[in-house]
Parts: structure tokens; C-alpha cells; sequence
């Protein structure tokens, strides 16, 4: 059998548009069972093991498969998440916005218990790894479809981590059991033409979790049961697309007119406008 070198090196001439460095290293970590790349590069003149598996794997990817989706599972922070085409791939952005709320949750709520939502979970990345990075909260997940849900328990489970799921259209769980929030975190569909979507996404990625019409959907839905939702000193966080800033400022205005608001935009790493942040407050100072 090759090392792991000789594996790598015939991997990458292949010169597939998929087949990138990361993607390579990431097949040859799950064959050989190793955990971070320092131990790939410990072993890498040994023999690779289970290299059938790993051809296996290499021609879905090759074929355009997502490799996060062939292995099972794809990193978010610090965590391997169970991942397959009933959720969406976590992305980096989301990775910026679960730090950025750590931050805010954890600076506000020192000495309290808050209540925190994850609306259309998912995988369950977002609500997972706030209940890990804030042990002292209260989290719910909600999604509409069960086989995401099904992934965003096992994700749970596999961390030990306690989380209340229910099923329901965005915040309607929430309604029905009259539950009142500190924290809304969302990352909703917000593509409206599919046009716009990558052929690999469009291809693998569950639809459901892509597209909105209007682009501004799902955000009203929640916007306009906020007041119903919320408590008086609260705060909601979305990620959103790059060219909603204008038509999300004007639903901020038709919606919250029922307590003092702020809100801020903020953009990820490629300097494109990526979240949103609502602070509905008494006394208290968010921003």
C-alpha cells in the first residue's frame, strides 16, 4: 500500500477543482482515523490504511459530492458535527456569529440564566456550541423538518449537551408554548433566485434550508411576532445576505415600534455585511 505522502501528492496532480489541499488531508485524516493534521504529518511516510475506503471517498468527491458530506461530519469551531443532505454544511460566517454572541451572552448575562433560541437549527451547530461555551443557559431549537432535527439531537447527544428541540415553522414552537426569550440567534434562508447559488450547493444542500421568497421572508416572521416572543431587555442575532441591508432597515421600522430598539449591521472576514443584531432594551445598555 502508499504512505500517506505518496497518497497526497497523486491526490493533488490529479488537479480536481474539489481535490483541494484541505479536502485531501481531510479524506487521508478519516481513513487513517487520525485526529488534526499534526498527526497526518507525523505519519505521513507510514502506509496509508483503509485506502480503498479512501478511494471510495475520493471519487464521490471528485464527482462533485461535498466531502463534508461524504465523511459525515464537518468542523465548526473546535467540534466535528454529524452532517448529512437533510442540513446544510456549516459555514465560516456562522462561525463568526456564535463567537461574536458568546461574547455578548456571556458579558450581559454573567450572573444569569438566559433563555436562548436557535431558530431553524439545523444541524444543530449554533445551538450546540453556545449550550458548550455557556454551560448556565436554557437552549431551544426549533426546525421544520424532522430529519434535520433527528441530526441537530444526535449532535447534541454525542457532546452530552442538555437542549429542548421542537418542531415547528421558525418561531411557532415558541408561540404556542408561550416562551419568552433573552437571545434569538437565526440563520435562515435568504436566497431568493437559485441562480445565484453555487452548482455543488444547489446540487447537494438541502433547498429547504437556501431559498426564501421574498428574500426578507423569514426574518418577518420573526420580526413581527418579536414583541410576542421577546422579553423587555433582549436581543435577536441573524446572519443575512449581503444585499438586505436596506430592506431588513425598513422591516426593523414597520415591526418594532413597541419598545426602544437599536440595531447594527457588522461584516464577517470578506468585509461583506453578513449580520444583524437587534437589541430591544429598557434600562440596560447592549450596543
Amino acid at each position: 500500500m502508499p504512505t500517506n505522502r505518496e497518497v497526497y501528492f497523486s491526490l493533488i496532480n490529479k488537479n480536481n477543482k474539489y481535490l483541494t489541499r484541505l479536502v485531501v488531508k481531510s479524506l487521508l485524516n478519516d481513513a487513517n482515523g487520525f485526529v488534526g493534521m499534526m498527526e497526518l504529518y507525523k505519519h505521513f511516510d507510514e502506509e496509508c490504511l483503509n485506502y480503498e475506503k479512501l478511494m471510495d471517498n475520493t471519487q464521490r468527491v471528485e464527482s462533485g459530492e461535498p466531502y463534508q458530506y461524504v465523511l459525515g461530519y464537518a468542523s465548526f469551531i473546535d467540534r466535528d458535527f454529524v452532517v448529512n443532505k437533510n442540513v446544510l454544511i456549516p459555514r465560516q460566517e456562522t462561525e463568526e456569529l456564535v463567537i461574536s454572541l458568546r461574547s455578548m451572552i456571556e458579558r450581559i448575562y454573567e450572573n444569569e440564566r438566559p433563555v436562548i433560541a436557535d431558530i431553524g437549527t439545523g444541524s444543530g451547530a449554533i445551538a450546540v456550541s453556545l449550550k458548550r461555551f455557556i454551560p448556565n443557559s436554557d437552549i431551544i431549537a426549533t426546525d421544520i423538518s424532522q430529519e434535520a432535527l433527528d441530526v441537530a439531537v444526535e449532535n447534541a447527544t454525542r457532546q452530552g449537551l442538555s437542549i429542548e428541540f421542537l418542531k415547528g415553522n421558525m418561531v411557532d414552537p415558541l408561540l404556542s408554548l408561550g416562551i419568552k426569550l433573552d437571545v434569538l440567534v437565526c440563520n435562515p434562508p435568504y436566497i431568493k433566485d437559485n441562480s445565484t447559488i453555487d452548482e455543488q450547493v444547489w446540487k447537494y444542500e438541502p433547498h429547504l434550508a437556501l431559498l426564501a421568497d421574498p428574500d426578507t421572508k423569514f426574518y418577518e416572521e420573526i420580526f413581527s411576532h418579536a414583541e410576542e416572543i421577546m422579553k423587555p431587555n433582549s436581543f435577536m442575532v441573524f446572519e443575512i445576505g449581503e444585499e438586505q441591508e436596506k430592506p431588513l432597515m425598513e422591516l426593523i421600522a414597520k415591526y418594532f415600534t413597541f419598545t426602544n430598539v437599536t440595531f447594527r449591521f457588522a461584516k464577517d472576514l470578506y468585509n461583506k455585511t453578513r449580520f444583524l443584531y437587534i437589541i430591544m432594551q429598557e434600562e440596560q445598555n447592549y450596543a
